[in-house]
């Protein structure tokens, strides 16, 4: 059985009546940091609710009632000793007044503890070893259930620990205490040992006729005996500890006993002086059963477990972003500042203007088609959920068939109205992308082509690693204890709030670009003749848009604050998300912000899990974990989001289809591919489970370039109307098939 931490955490903020932090830790006990407000707990072995419950109230309490500025205050060891006691005692009795619930957990916590030893009253009197600061401790904790004899001065004191009120009040008597305790050792130190003294030793009783030797062998023996094991019993059972000494007491093996039991006096006795032979005077007075438990916790915990390190997520610059006027501008600029190097810079924007309208007018008969289709598949969506109302109204016409029929109402069909639509899309900029980013940027510009058409409001970023030389600007605001990540550029290129001259301007520098390292030496040895002009006459690209690694975490750390934003601001009803990326992210140093060190960051234990906390979320990540799952998962969840991926294959290999496959047997997961990989050729994706998406899709990289098969080039053998038909059919399907990306985001919004 396992415990719920984030089911405690919860339990803890309801009783702290408070959003305080809770974190789950490999520490020794519960502790609330007053000040930070966060709430640490321990990680149990022994899965007790009981126990876990009460150190929660326990703490909860002090957050509630204990005064960090005055607790901190107290340096004296053995005066914070005494407060520590009183104060447990003060909030203990507050909680419980609060939420009578956790009475129970108490009792039953401080008796799971008490039968393990955990205050050290096995082996000592309860009334005879302990000071009135134990007695004080062990009464509160038990909720008064161990039978303690109280004298008079002891209930002086108690009478005194029921009426503190205020922390102050804790602080006056625990000074009144202690004095009075020192003022007791020292009374104590000036007697003398009495075993050490000849009288004592030579005293004889004598014959004393008056004297019952029956009685008195009853009254030192047995009596005495069974009162001391029923006490024992009390303050041990379930100690199997306990139970195997008082085995060895009964089998002879005193020796062994007496020699562990002053072992373990002298354990808990250690701190507080030399032992019964030592200097009284020099003893540390501070409560025996306090410090027993803090030797004794330790066994409450997990020794297996690894424990946490957590982290908050910093918080995202939104001016770090490139706006989609500022990405204009500085590619203008760069193309100006180019022109000095470029003789040929005329000749290429004529080449360039030329080819990106060629691909506009073979892309818009097969867009406006598909936009036609989406409007279709929302009204038949909306006629679906089409009802028909029967209150309202009577039809007077149908009075007379209301003892045959109950429908005497007119009737009102009602179709609701589609819901607003609003897309982000995020496109990866990284050096790998380079064989496959002039397909994917053609899939894009008919994607956002589609989506101006159809009115949907509509946000593309895509993200580079590169940045500007002149300007190193952090993307995230950092305070100690949040995880940092990379820099990185997060350019919007694309955005409906653009006029048609910007959108005009963007799609071509985008074609340029996309162009530009297709046919870049760099990336490949081969290039396609018609593209020539693109490599040799281009001006570039500025370095900051350069293709680099892939800063995807980093982006959707961007992301989780610009959706919710854009959600509000134009009432976005079906929100969208779209991944266009060839894999992974890069990997998550896991590093702290840190103003101690020397290098203003930690690094954390990779043994450890860690806890990024964003706001009231938290993503619990082990070694091998997936943050780019993990963040995806939180936009969804937050924003209600469709997040759907496109994964581009460089090459279709088996392997890129089998480790997507579900099941555990080899021969159907090998059956699975095969029908993945038929169904890839034939539509040049296909549909795979990926934690963190709703739809994820695998797209043939090699096979993507968009294909516009006109009835002109066709071989027709015989002109029948059937031919044509069949020509015709086949020209549609490679345009609808070959935008694959546009194509299957219809399919998933409409």
């Amino acid at each position: 059985m396992t415990l719920n931490t984030n089911v405690k955490s919860n339990l803890a903020k309801l009783l702290a009546t408070e959003n305080i932090i809770v974190q789950h830790n490999k520490v020794k006990t519960a502790s609330f940091d007053v000040k930070n407000r966060i709430l640490t707990l321990p990680i149990f072995k022994e899965k007790s609710g009981d126990v876990y419950d009460m150190l929660i109230a326990h703490e909860c309490s002090h957050a509630l009632y204990t005064p960090y500025e005055e607790w901190e205050g107290i340096t004296d060891g053995e005066l914070r000793s005494y407060v520590n006691v009183i104060e447990d005692t003060r909030i203990d009795k507050l909680i419980q007044a609060k939420y009578p619930g956790v009475v129970i957990n108490y009792k039953n916590g401080f008796d799971i503890l008490e039968k393990k030893n955990f205050f050290g009253l096995y082996g000592k009197d309860i009334n005879k070893d302990l000071m009135i600061i134990d007695k004080i401790n062990i009464r509160s904790k038990s909720l008064n259930r161990v039978p303690f004899s109280f004298t008079d001065q002891d209930k002086e004191w108690l009478k005194k620990v029921d009426s503190v009120v205020t922390f102050k009040d804790v602080i006056d008597l625990a000074k009144e205490m202690l004095d009075w305790q020192k003022e007791q050792v020292e009374e104590m130190a000036k007697l003398p040992n009495f075993d050490e003294l000849s009288i004592v030793k030579n005293y004889d009783l004598g014959n004393d006729d008056d004297f019952d030797d029956e009685y008195e062998t009853q009254s030192s023996g047995d009596f005495n005996d069974d009162q001391s094991d029923e006490q024992n019993d009390f303050n041990n059972f379930g100690d199997q500890k306990a139970d195997d000494e008082k085995d060895a007491e009964q089998n002879g093996d005193t020796d062994k006993v007496e020699e562990e039991k002053e072992d373990n006096q002298g354990k808990v006795s250690q701190q507080y002086g030399n032992g019964a032979g030592g200097d009284v005077s020099k003893k540390l007075l501070k409560a025996v059963t306090d410090q027993a438990y803090e030797n004794k916790k330790d066994e409450l915990l997990d020794e297996k477990a690894k424990g946490f390190v957590y982290g908050n997520m910093p918080e995202p610059k939104l001016d770090a972003i490139v706006g989609y006027k500022e990405f204009l501008s500085e590619m203008q600029k760069y193309r100006i500042h180019q022109r000095q190097y470029n003789y040929d810079d005329a000749k290429y924007m004529s080449w360039l203007k030329e080819a990106f309208k060629k691909f506009q007018n073979e892309n818009k008969k097969t867009v406006m088609y598909l936009v036609k289709e989406f409007e279709m598949k929302k009204a038949a969506t909306a006629y679906k959920r089409a009802s028909t109302d029967k209150t309202g109204i009577i039809d007077p016409l149908k009075l007379p068939n209301y003892k045959f029929s109950d429908d005497i109402f007119k009737r009102l069909t009602i179709v609701p109205d589609g819901k607003n639509h609003g897309m982000m899309m995020l496109l990866d900029w990284s050096g790998s992308m380079s064989d496959t980013l002039m397909n994917t940027v053609e899939q894009l510009l008919n994607l956002v082509e589609f989506v101006r058409k159809v009115n949907i409001p509509f946000e593309v970023y895509f993200f580079t690693s590169e940045r500007r030389y002149e300007e190193k600007k952090s993307c995230f605001e950092y305070k100690d204890g949040d995880w940092m990540f990379e820099d990185f550029n997060l350019v919007n290129c694309f955005s409906h709030r653009m006029t048609k001259k910007e959108f005009e301007l963007a799609g071509m520098y985008m074609y340029h670009m996309a162009q530009y390292y297709n046919s870049n030496y760099v990336y490949h040895r081969d290039f396609d003749a018609d593209l020539e002009m693109a490599r040799y006459n281009s001006f570039g690209v500025p370095t900051q848009f350069y293709l680099g690694n892939t800063p995807l975490n980093e982006a959707l750390v961007f992301c989780n604050k610009l959706v919710p934003m854009f959600k509000k601001k134009y009432g976005i009803e079906k929100m969208t998300f779209i991944t266009l990326t060839d894999g992974g992210a890069n990997s998550f140093k896991q590093y702290k912000k840190d103003s101690t060190s020397e290098y203003g960051s930690t690094s954390r234990d990779y043994d450890k899990t860690s806890i990024i906390e964003i706001g009231k979320k938290k993503i619990v990540l082990d070694r091998y974990g997936s943050l780019t799952s993990k963040l995806l998962k939180l936009i969804k969840m937050n924003n209600d989001a469709n997040v759907i991926g496109f994964y581009i294959l460089k090459r279709v290999k088996r392997w890129d289809i089998e480790q997507y496959m579900d099941g555990k047997d080899y021969y159907a997961r090998m059956k699975a591919t095969d029908l993945a990989r038929k169904q890839m050729t034939k539509d040049k994706a296909i549909a795979v489970n990926k934690d963190g998406y709703d739809k994820y899709f695998l797209l043939d990289g090699k096979r993507m370039k968009v294909e516009n098969f006109s009835l002109d080039d066709a071989q027709i053998k015989k002109e029948t109307v059937g031919e044509f038909k069949r020509m015709f059919g086949k020209a549609m399907q490679n345009r609808l098939v070959s935008r694959v990306v546009l194509n299957k985001f219809i399919q998933e919004v409409a």
